[in-house]
């Protein structure tokens, strides 16, 4: 069957994240928080102790239902166990997940390949992306300033969309806005779990993008990078393979 629709996933597919310095992240936003009027007086260890508690509880609450919790409420529960009470919602909750934004941009990187492949690829397919990203702000920023929005007819962030891959419906709603059948579409990922397991469950052919050295960071969310009983159609080294193995689905 021909294909009509190619859907990515963000981190480590499109755009690298081997240089990410959680800690430069969290600590931009504790010092936004502080800037911004909350008073906390507190090392950054105990805060990040506690931050990642939050975290680390929040996925594990909402592990089988896979429902996505929007980073601004991890940020004003970790404020809340810290006797410090404010809405996710309130702009000083909002500038502190724009300054982790902010330095997790500066740890990004794109290959020099990656604008070219996309220009040829929508010359001939539908393009979308599909992202667990607790900030969807955060996702259409960066797509922004790595100009990589214009080529994306459609784009479903876990923090807008309120559950996570491999949740099937994630995958349901990105081919309903292509409005592109499955067996007609290819998902491209680098998490067997979340991207090739979540896909092919709801009848997606399925790439593995196996850049396995970027996925280093310590903080990586337990589970979605291990191995899984679950074999994609095609497996690649990297994008730069891509155009080649589409020819072959």
């Amino acid at each position: 069957m021909q294909l009509e629709a190619v859907i990515f996933d963000f981190g480590d597919t499109l755009l690298l994240t081997d240089r990410w310095d959680y800690d430069k992240c969290l600590k931009n936003l504790q010092n936004s928080l502080q800037k911004n009027g909350v008073t906390l007086q507190i090392p950054y260890d105990q805060f990040k102790r506690i931050y990642f508690e939050v975290r680390d509880q929040m996925y594990h609450q909402s592990e089988k239902a896979l429902e996505e919790v929007d980073f601004r409420v991890r940020i004003s529960e970790t404020l809340e166990r810290l006797n410090e009470f404010y809405s996710c919602r309130s702009r000083i909750i909002k500038l502190a997940a724009e300054a982790f934004v902010d330095a997790f941009i500066e740890d990004l990187h794109m290959e020099n390949f990656l604008p070219p492949l996309l220009s040829k690829l929508e010359e001939i397919y539908k393009l979308a992306l599909v992202s667990n990203f607790a900030y969807a702000p955060g996702l259409r920023r960066i797509l922004q300033c790595f100009s990589l929005k214009r080529f994306f007819d459609v784009v479903v962030i876990s923090g807008e969309f309120g559950l996570r891959k491999p949740h099937p419906k994630i995958f349901e709603e990105v081919l309903k806005k292509l409005d592109v059948a499955a067996a007609k579409s290819v998902f491209v990922g680098d998490s067997l779990k979340a991207d090739i397991y979540g896909a092919s469950r709801v009848g997606l052919r399925t790439i593995l993008v196996e850049n396995v050295g970027f996925r280093k960071n310590p903080y990586a969310t337990a589970g979605e990078l291990d191995p899984y009983p679950v074999e994609p159609t095609v497996r690649i080294p990297n994008l730069s393979r891509l155009f080649d193995a589409l020819t072959f689905l």
